[in-house]
């Protein structure tokens, strides 16, 4: 009796030591259910995802919001452009955005730090009843300390009255 005892002993050691090959399960008789499903984002669809946040950003950009002359009133016609800045700020929820508040050269330099704040802040309002929650969104201003154009007349100083978006990605 020891000796098939042993022997039962001895053969469960040595089939536990064995290696061997498991067999794969044929996933063709399989129910749908129960097949691996493929990761949903490849690495290639990734990139080319993040390339087109990068293109939209770079065209979101060039729109600024404009304003009228000592006005900080945002114009019905740049409620599109507002509108356009924060359904992507709300699709990307890893974005912030910095609204920079900017004058034209008239008036001085504290005047028009506060106008181009009040400039900023009438923007982000605007952006927040649209659903962009207040802490993605800074307001600033750099009163006449950026000028895109710097020719001393109306047209200038018209490209100059603006709050630019400048997305920051985390």
């Amino acid at each position: 009796m020891k000796k098939i005892v042993s022997l039962a002993v001895a053969c469960a050691v040595l089939a536990a030591c064995s290696s061997t090959v498991k067999k794969t399960e044929d996933t063709t008789q399989m129910r749908p259910a129960e097949v691996a499903k493929p990761a949903t984002v490849s690495p290639v669809q990734a990139e080319s995802e993040t390339a087109k946040q990068a293109r939209l950003i770079q065209e979101l950009a060039k729109k600024s919001v404009y304003f009228d002359y000592d006005q900080f009133i945002i114009k019905p016609q740049f409620q599109d452009v507002i509108q356009q800045q924060a359904e992507f700020v709300k699709k990307t929820s890893s974005d912030s955005v910095m609204l920079q508040g900017n004058c034209d050269e008239r008036g001085s330099s504290e005047y028009n730090l506060a106008l181009g704040q009040k400039r900023a802040e009438a923007v982000r309002r605007a952006m927040v009843i649209l659903g962009v929650a207040d802490g993605r969104l800074e307001a600033i201003s750099f009163g006449k300390e950026k000028p895109r154009a710097a020719c001393h007349e109306e047209s200038c100083w018209q490209e100059n009255r603006r709050v630019d978006f400048v997305h920051k990605l985390k």
